[in-house]
């Protein structure tokens, strides 16, 4: 079984567990940028509860650009931003030290483009996850694609794609517990091994 997917900023849970369902993952490169989706976004579990980082990208032509053409903001200092909220949200929880030089590196990448970026980060965690990889992309856009099951727009910020067994989080206490956060509040908080 071959799954497509659109690329996502450190993807939620709920892709990961699609991702380990299908034997050959496919990335869609030519698809067009969609707004206010996990394309450039991810939730978190902070102090607060839920907190959503998103990465600032260009706006020229951005609803007719192939989202592998989609460049970031070069010009901020979001990605500085993002580790630091992302530091702070999970430096106490148990499997942070192990995986944070990894991560820290990505967010090091001097790459101007989204897709690049997001690309980079996912095969690291699908290596940490022991998913089979690397992704295939596509070599053009299709709005259908015979014989792949299509997860293009399965997953977004404002719809529920799936509920997760609960899990210990460094906030719950605080805030309960937080469905189908980024993948990598599940990592950090119980490890590599996804249930």
């Amino acid at each position: 079984m071959t799954g497509l997917f659109s690329i996502a900023y450190i993807p939620p849970i709920s892709y990961f567990q699609k991702l380990k369902e299908v034997d050959k993952i496919i990335i869609d490169q030519h698809e067009h940028y969609e707004k206010q989706s996990y394309r450039n976004r991810c939730c978190i579990s902070g102090p607060n509860g839920k907190q959503s980082l998103s990465i600032p990208v260009l706006h020229e032509n951005l609803f007719r650009t192939p989202i592998n053409q989609v460049k970031m903001q070069s010009d901020s200092h979001w990605k500085m931003i993002h580790w630091r909220s992302i530091e702070s949200a999970y430096r106490n929880s148990p499997y942070f030290e192990f995986y944070e030089e990894e991560l820290f590196y990505a967010f090091s990448d001097r790459t101007e483009f989204l897709f690049e970026f997001n690309l980079n980060i996912l095969k690291i965690l699908m290596t940490i996850f022991k998913i089979q990889g690397p992704p295939e992309l596509t070599n053009e856009y299709q709005k259908e694609h015979q014989g792949l099951i299509d997860f293009r727009h399965a997953f977004h910020p404002k719809i529920n794609s799936g509920t997760f067994p609960e899990y210990r989080q460094v906030f719950s206490d605080r805030n309960g517990y937080q469905n189908d956060l980024s993948v990598i509040d599940y990592l950090f908080n119980c490890g590599p091994v996804l249930i």
